[in-house]
């Protein structure tokens, strides 16, 4: 009897398990937009690579055949954490089943969730997921842009840790959506827009849509929601296109979703009035309605999004701005509907052209944002739509700021939007000083560095602090503000968390730029020790670059200053760092996060020696003085080297158009030439270099014309380089190859492979098509 005891014990505790699994809902951890479309396999496997936003113990994939004309069979299904290129991690394969069997059919019409794969599949990670399609197979279901390189190898290989590639794809087959299973997780949101959601023009195989970028927010904040990209290309609010209107598909896309509990409607209608210029706002008003109705009636919390600007893209019109404009005051009202607000126009679009993207954010076709814009656009959502963070607040950098002393004001605390600061809208620029990105934007102030911008009502930032001795302080605010000079341009205090005012209402003065400095003071006092400090907006309309406070009454010491300069140089440099306080020692950090104090950083004892790009900063700090504010500087190093030439079809090319060829020709510089037959403005084809030695370039370029060539920029991780278009039209049938193009001056801080993309802007006139070729990309 004794022996059985724990057998029963551990036959209960399996099926409690059992019963728990069992219990969980299902919920989307990544997803797609089935669309009516797709390519011919035949006795050919598929891994197709997957982001997930939220992680869980259990697994199960969907597949549909909901354009289809007829059954499909799809066997050995596999799904396994992605490796590197088409291979996966070696233990991590599983089999995936359906009802059972390994091979299922999917009718005509149909979708097909898999059985629970018994799997632990981990929050911002990349799946593998491997189908053999054992007959020739017409895939008439698929997601038209994956952004995400597809494998495709011969004969039934589903379970290979790696792949003899036969071809790549750009597309998604059959496979729609990956569901996992967590206690944790308190639902999903569906992303639910066209390409700006899809996330075109942004990088291959990065995961830079701005779903994925939302995604990283919420798993930085300790917040368990699924992100499932619901995004079509092409797609419209109002009328069917490439695949059914927004109002047509909401049921199926959004509805249907496991565990979904929010939904956030992006770009759709910028298609409707883009593509018919006789649609009005108040059409695109009624539209959205419909789909406020729908969301709640079905019990889900509708978050609208604001229009992004496109002026300047081929289907743009005065008609189609003055809808834009008219369908985001409705979206901003209170009266919406909407239980929420994403402000995507005024975190992308430029303050002094508003109707077009911040240069920073363009995509280079004026329509989609690039990188750094889908980055600013998932910036813009406020997390606490989705629930309470878990996140702790913390000083910024691991140690509370020294006062007396400086505070750099986009040092605001750690811990999150509601708990480390407020804001109403996230503009910033300057995404890669901090994870949140919030408000901050490069500074052309004394000692450069990065100020926080977009002031608002209602907003606030807090900074824990270490008062030396308790007593009062005399804080000197560095600010700028657009406004003429002589005239308020708002005002702020300061706060303790509990909401005791410490300072009074501070008036910022106009300064007559945004980048047009002053200092304004006031005084507070402070106990001694470690607490907390709210910076609070009342009336926005200024930049913050640091507050120094100092004991009143006590002397500053005088900010470092450095020598040479700060700057862009050919060779290394040793700076020398000074200030005239009489004994004043020096401390400086080259880190560019960690700020230095009396006690944080390098005792200065003789020249700093800087060899690579490097943000120096310094402070002086001598006993009876106050400690100086902060000296700041970026030092540039580049080196001159020699001429790189790179023939572009050893370059991994890869396109959004249709296929990409590549051929010999002994009249080509190199040999050889590629081409890639794009159908519209905007698509491309893009090369990805080896590693290049940090330097400035001039960067040139051939190609070979025809008389179906396009117009197309260039650009290089994102970023355009020079202003040239180039125009590969040639009149006559014979192709040419020209010599090579300036293209512009390109800048590598380090050494490092990168990302060139040529893509369409418009064609000749003459010309019958939009195709663009490469042979060399040539640097010196």
């Amino acid at each position: 009897m004794k022996k059985t005891i724990p057998l029963f014990l551990g036959l209960l505790l399996a099926q409690a398990l059992t019963l728990q699994a069992q219990s969980l809902p299902w919920t989307g951890t990544w997803g797609v937009t089935p669309q009516s479309g797709g390519n011919t396999f035949n006795k050919q496997t598929i891994r197709q690579i997957v982001y997930t936003s939220a992680g869980g113990s259990a697994a199960r994939i969907r597949l549909s055949n909901l354009f289809g004309s007829q059954s499909v069979l799809i066997s050995d299904v596999h799904i396994a954490l992605a490796g590197t290129g088409s291979s996966i991690q070696s233990g991590t394969d599983h089999v995936v089943t359906f009802g059972g069997a390994a091979s299922v059919t999917v009718g005509a019409g149909a979708d097909v969730n898999s059985d629970s794969i018994p799997m632990t599949i981990p929050s911002l990670s990349e799946v593998a997921i491997s189908f053999y399609l054992p007959n020739s197979t017409n895939v008439q279901t698929y997601h038209q842009f994956s952004f995400q390189t597809v494998y495709v190898a011969n004969g039934d290989v589903s379970g290979n840790t790696s792949l003899s590639v036969a071809s790549t794809q750009g597309s998604y087959f059959f496979l729609t959506n990956l569901d996992v299973q967590s206690p944790a997780l308190t639902g999903a949101v569906v992303t639910f827009g066209a390409s700006i959601t899809d996330g075109y023009a942004s990088t291959q195989n990065a995961n830079h849509r701005w779903p994925n970028f939302l995604a990283q927010r919420l798993s930085a904040a300790g917040i368990d929601v699924g992100v499932i990209n619901q995004g079509v290309s092409g797609n419209q609010l109002l009328s069917n296109n490439n695949t059914l209107s927004a109002l047509n598909r909401f049921q199926h896309d959004v509805v249907g979703q496991p565990n979904v509990r929010w939904v956030i409607f992006s770009d759709d209608p910028i298609n409707d009035v883009g593509n018919n210029h006789s649609i009005t706002g108040a059409q695109l008003i009624s539209g959205v309605k419909q789909l406020i109705s729908q969301a709640h009636s079905n019990g889900l919390k509708f978050l609208g999004s604001t229009l992004t600007p496109f002026k300047g893209a081929g289907y743009w019109s005065s008609a189609g701005e003055t809808a834009r404009e008219q369908y985001n005051a409705f979206v901003l009202s209170p009266s919406s509907g909407c239980d929420g607000v994403i402000d995507q126009d005024t975190a992308t679009h430029d303050p002094n052209n508003p109707t077009q993207f911040l240069p920073a954010f363009d995509s280079g076709d004026h329509l989609h944002p690039n990188d750094a814009g889908y980055q600013a656009i998932a910036n813009a959502v406020n997390l606490s739509f989705f629930g309470t963070q878990t996140q702790t607040e913390t000083p910024f950098g691991g140690t509370p700021a020294a006062i007396p002393g400086t505070i750099q004001n986009e040092n605001y605390d750690l811990g999150g939007e509601g708990l480390a600061y407020h804001v109403t809208s996230i503009n910033g620029t300057a995404n890669s000083y901090r994870s949140d990105g919030v408000d901050l934007e490069t500074t052309s102030d004394t000692g450069g560095g990065i100020d926080l911008g977009w002031s608002g009502s209602g907003q606030w930032f807090k900074y824990t602090v270490n008062v030396t001795t308790a007593g009062t302080y005399t804080v000197s605010f560095r600010v700028a503000a657009i406004t003429a000079v002589g005239s308020s341009a708002g005002s702020f205090h300061l706060q303790t968390p509990s909401g005791t005012n410490l300072s009074g209402a501070i008036n910022v003065p106009g300064t007559g730029g945004w980048q047009t400095w002053t200092t304004i003071t006031a005084n507070v006092t402070l106990p001694a020790g470690q607490q907390i400090i709210e910076l609070f907006e009342d009336i926005g309309g200024y930049n913050f670059n640091f507050m120094t406070f100092a004991s009143a009454g006590s002397p500053m010491a005088i900010a470092p200053v450095f020598s040479p300069g700060s700057g862009t140089y050919t060779t290394a440099q040793n700076v020398s760092i000074t200030s005239t306080t009489s004994g004043a020692s020096i401390r400086y950090t080259t880190d560019g996060k960690t700020t230095p104090t009396e006690t944080v950083g390098t005792l200065y004892s003789g020249p700093v020696s800087i060899s690579s790009t490097t943000n120096l900063e310094a402070i002086a700090y001598e006993t009876g003085f106050t400690d100086s504010p902060v000296t700041s500087g970026t030092y540039t190093i580049t080196t001159t080297t020699g001429k790189i030439t790179l023939q572009a079809s050893s370059l991994s090319p890869t396109g959004s158009g249709q296929a990409i060829s590549s051929a010999a020709d002994a009249a080509a510089p190199g040999g050889t030439w590629v081409k890639i037959a794009s159908t519209a403005v905007g698509q491309w084809i893009q090369f990805a270099t080896p590693s290049i030695p940090a330097g400035t370039y001039s960067l040139s370029f051939i190609y070979r014309t025809n008389t179906t060539r396009a117009q197309h920029n260039v650009t290089i991780d994102g970023t355009q380089v020079g202003t040239t278009i180039v125009d590969q039209y040639a009149p006559g049938a014979t192709a040419t190859y020209p010599p090579a193009v300036t293209i512009g001056s390109v800048t590598f801080g380090t050494a490092g492979t990168h990302t060139i993309r040529l893509t369409a802007t418009g064609k000749n006139a003459a010309s019958t098509d939009f195709q663009i070729s490469a042979v060399q990309f040539i640097f010196q």
